[in-house]
């Protein structure tokens, strides 16, 4: 056999293993996270739009957690505004230790939580809050001493 038989019958060998991996990948199920994925992404992108509100604040959230506590002082604007929000606090290394906190409202720019039972190490904390009609979000990693 000479070297053009050769390279021929390697190139049809190619195309031959191409359209089995074709033929196999078109009849693999490949599901969509989410069916109502437009719907998400819009969410998605409301939650940016919450973000880039928080980041357009005059500071960020502070976060204070301790075992027993949590306490976070809101940025000026906050003050005499009524604040509601949610506060999750995802573990990454153990998710029964996973909280979501609803904050008391408040209008004095500090959320006060007490009679928590944190465990010690970190969390990635994610804060929701309305004050009036707008809704700002935050993320933050924070660690519990």
């Amino acid at each position: 056999m000479n070297w053009g038989k050769g390279l021929a019958l390697a190139m049809v060998a190619f195309a031959g293993m191409m359209a089995w991996f074709a033929i196999k990948a078109s009849r693999h199920p490949s599901p969509l996270v989410t069916e109502d994925y437009y719907g998400a992404e819009l969410r998605f992108q409301g939650r940016i739009d919450e973000a880039a509100r928080a980041k357009a604040l005059s500071a960020p959230i502070q976060f204070n957690l301790t075992r027993g506590s949590v306490h976070l002082d809101l940025p000026a604007e906050m003050q005499g505004r009524l604040v509601t929000g949610t506060l999750t606090l995802l573990r990454p290394n153990d998710p029964r230790a996973d909280r979501t906190i609803q904050l008391p409202g408040t209008s004095t720019g500090q959320v006060d939580v007490v009679g928590m039972d944190l465990l010690p190490g970190r969390y990635n904390a994610s804060l929701e809050w309305q004050a009036g009609n707008v809704t700002y979000f935050t993320e933050e990693k924070v660690y519990v001493p």
